[in-house]
């Protein structure tokens, strides 16, 4: 698909690109995304269940479980706390599993499962404060009003996910109430959603509902079956959660089979890490034996957040060449060339490569 096969949104710009009708998955146009950060309409959606339907008149967020005061908001009390603004780069942990070898079930994402937007909302650690969490909790579970039958069950169940009830992440997670200055919109969880700023898609809950403090780790299915690192497929003896990600990046401009021009070109592409920041992106035109340092062209680096690079490539003669990127971040860790196989094709980071095309000029 070219952008110019891309469906279009009414201002013009290239639209969402379905993966799945039911539940709605859709893949950001990511070679179109042009700003830092992501406009609403162009944000990738992802979801396990149908979209839930949200009478915000009879809403409320609950706090319980092991609470010393179990409480109910609404949905006005909770817009007049105090707010803060996150700027969080969020990568569904199945993005670019369409090119994981071999190949894995599941979405077959491409490189746009990713996407940068401005959070504004509540501190989780001031609800929390609130409650008052008892000593004898050890995790959060985050209940969303979406629900449904899962394949593999019966009976419908509600997304819920668990968080580790750490201090330092606690401090970290956003309540959200607006998603770029605007009320997050229903498709990415209005009225309330969590944000877990450096980790996977799967953590950040839409439409939240319930806030529950537990004794024991949470074993639901979102948790324990999916979203887990497994070599075999059925096999759980030996899963690892997926949980923040990893250093990353991708080449959004020239595109996979493209054929250019002679003359200079700018390879541009988009690079995130995390909970940390990048510090050098590399590009080979040679298939990886030689690298070439990028120019980070993003006006903020911040922790949470990805950066868009750029790398001038003059004069290429004729022929068939094999772009690479990779990216370094600041912790010292590097794209690999080949991520670690998993048989549910999460947190697939290896090296993006696209091959494209300088032809002859016949005379």
């Amino acid at each position: 698909m070219t952008n110019q096969d891309l469906p279009r949104t009414i201002n013009d710009k290239p639209g969402l690109i379905p993966l799945q009708v039911m539940p709605e998955n859709m893949e950001s146009p990511i070679s179109d995304v042009l700003t830092w950060i992501t406009p609403n309409e162009q944000f990738y959606a992802r979801n396990h269940l149908p979209y839930p339907t949200i009478q915000l008149e009879s809403w409320a967020l609950f706090l319980g479980g092991e609470v010393e005061r179990p409480l109910n908001f609404s949905y006005e009390q909770i817009k007049k706390m105090p707010q803060v603004d996150k700027f969080v780069t969020m990568e569904c942990s199945g993005n670019k599993r369409a090119l994981m070898e071999p190949p894995t079930p599941g979405e077959q994402w491409q490189t746009g499962a990713v996407g940068n937007a401005k959070w504004t909302g509540v501190p989780l650690a001031y609800i929390l404060d609130q409650a008052k969490v008892k000593e004898t909790a050890v995790e959060l579970v985050f209940t969303g009003a979406d629900s449904g039958i899962r394949p593999d069950m019966d009976n419908a169940v509600n997304y819920e996910r668990s968080l580790l009830l750490d201090k330092a992440l606690m401090s970290e997670c956003l309540l959200a109430l607006k998603m770029n200055d605007e009320p997050i919109p229903h498709k990415h969880g209005f009225p309330l959603r969590l944000i877990v700023p450096g980790w996977y898609g799967m953590a950040h809950v839409k439409w939240i509902s319930r806030i529950t403090a537990i004794p024991i780790p949470f074993k639901g299915p979102f948790q324990a079956i999916d979203y887990v690192y497994i070599t075999n497929e059925g096999n759980y003896n030996n899963a690892v959660p997926v949980t923040e990600m990893k250093v990353n990046s991708i080449i959004t401009w020239p595109s996979k089979g493209e054929k250019v021009h002679l003359g200079s070109h700018t390879v541009r592409g988009l690079a995130w890490a995390g909970k940390t920041t990048i510090s050098k992106v590399e590009i080979s035109i040679d298939n990886g034996m030689t690298w070439n340092t990028a120019r980070l062209t993003s006006p903020e680096h911040k922790p949470y957040t990805w950066t868009f690079w750029e790398y001038q490539w003059d004069n290429p003669v004729p022929g068939q060449y094999f772009l690479q990127a990779r990216a370094h971040d600041n912790n010292g860790n590097v794209q690999p060339k080949a991520a670690t196989w998993n048989a549910k094709g999460y947190g697939n980071n290896s090296i993006h490569q696209i091959t494209i095309t300088v032809p002859q000029i016949l005379h």
